[in-house]
């Protein structure tokens, strides 16, 4: 087995110094309620600015070489597991652990990947990369050495193709610290966004996303140029509301949690970049019927958990690529009004239903349907049907 793939440290005459690592937490872990739903909005990104295109684009090449690594390095530690046929048999979870088939060794794998390279920590942080781990673990490594519930396992870890990634996992939130989000995150108010962009023939008197979600489907709401340009971090003295032991009012630098206006996306970049924010404007949609869609989802910072960041081919956008953000917000999916007086008054209705099976799909009816009987396969050694 190559020495590479075990977690052990080499022996030599000098021991290197420990590693120090950051201890369990000793606060109380958040978790979600029960019951509590997640949803997922998208949100189309503006990348126009060639420097700004061309950073996003090198964040993706730097996230794919890290996933390329790391399936390699599963697919040759998961053949290393099934050839140690004595050890696997006499402690396999110890044989599992010395080869960093775990959430904890990919993610000490990605580190030491992200601290090799000469050019990784001028794109991504360490939380990218260990969510990355993260990821390739449970999509490739747990699935193929534990069966689920029917016995089945996966094939083997497979390296996947630069066209096929699409997704670079973010990190969520905490809800127990104040303005704690270490990837990507999502500053700027609906309110904000609605007076930088409100259409020319919206009324004065509408001035808030409230107002705005009662108005008619066919009214505009936003004029939003072409090309949206990237808000600007605040910048200034913010008061704190408290004062010194000798009277003085204390302030603070302002950050980008003070930012009220448009809506945008933001990434620090790097642990050794030197280019500042990577900021990623939003673009909503125009028309006011899709506004209480966007305050169900958009109105309240508290909920949002973690944002995704998502690309897709699209042969007009410029590289080639149309990058969304994709949020996870805590609470359910939106349904308007409408709906909601559909489904409860299709819930109180005795209605029978039926189904149509068939070869290669399943049809529903709200009435008593009748058999295709062509699909049913007849019993040996009955007559054929016409």
């Amino acid at each position: 087995m190559p020495a590479e793939l075990r977690e052990s440290a080499p022996v030599s005459d000098v021991a290197p110094p420990a590693r120090r690592y950051r201890g369990k937490n000793k606060g109380k872990r958040w978790t979600r309620g029960e019951g509590t739903e997640l949803a997922v909005i998208r949100l189309p990104l503006d990348v126009h600015v060639p420097a700004t295109r061309h950073r996003t684009e090198g964040l993706y090449s730097a996230m794919w070489s890290v996933k390329r690594a790391l399936q390699r390095d599963a697919r040759d530690a998961v053949d290393a597991y099934w050839a140690g046929d004595v050890r696997r048999a006499t402690d396999a979870q110890a044989w599992r652990l010395e080869l960093g088939l775990s959430r904890e060794g990919m993610e000490r794998r990605a580190y030491r990947h992200m601290e090799n390279s000469k050019h990784l920590a001028h794109h991504v942080t360490k939380a990218l990369v260990m969510h990355q781990a993260d990821e390739v673990f449970e999509t490739s490594v747990s699935r193929h050495l534990f069966p689920d519930a029917s016995g089945r396992r996966f094939g083997r870890p497979k390296t996947g193709r630069w066209w096929d990634y699409t997704r670079i996992p973010g990190r969520a939130r905490s809800h127990t610290t104040a303005r704690k989000w270490e990837t990507f995150r999502l500053h700027g108010t609906l309110a904000g966004h609605l007076d930088a962009y409100r259409h020319r023939s919206l009324a004065p008197k509408v001035a808030t996303p409230e107002q705005v979600a009662a108005l008619p489907p066919d009214v505009r709401v936003l004029e939003q140029p072409r090309q949206l340009p990237a808000p600007v971090r605040p910048s200034g003295r913010i008061a704190t509301g408290e004062v010194t032991t000798k009277g003085t009012p204390k302030t603070r630098a302002a950050t980008w949690w003070d930012h009220t206006g448009p809506l945008a996306i933001v990434f620090t970049g790097g642990a050794d970049s030197s280019r500042g924010d990577l900021v990623l404007p939003v673009r909503l949609p125009s028309g006011s019927g899709r506004w209480p869609y966007l305050l169900h989802f958009l109105n309240n910072p508290d909920t949002w958990h973690k944002i995704d960041l998502v690309r897709r081919r699209d042969a007009s956008a410029p590289g080639g690529w149309a990058y969304e953000a994709h949020p996870m917000v805590i609470t359910g999916s939106y349904a308007s009004p409408a709906t909601q007086a559909r489904r409860r008054a299709a819930a109180m209705l005795e209605r029978v239903g039926g189904i149509d099976g068939n070869v290669s799909n399943l049809n529903g009816c709200k009435k008593p349907c009748r058999v295709n009987r062509s699909a049913v396969p007849a019993p040996p050694g009955a007559a054929p049907t016409r």
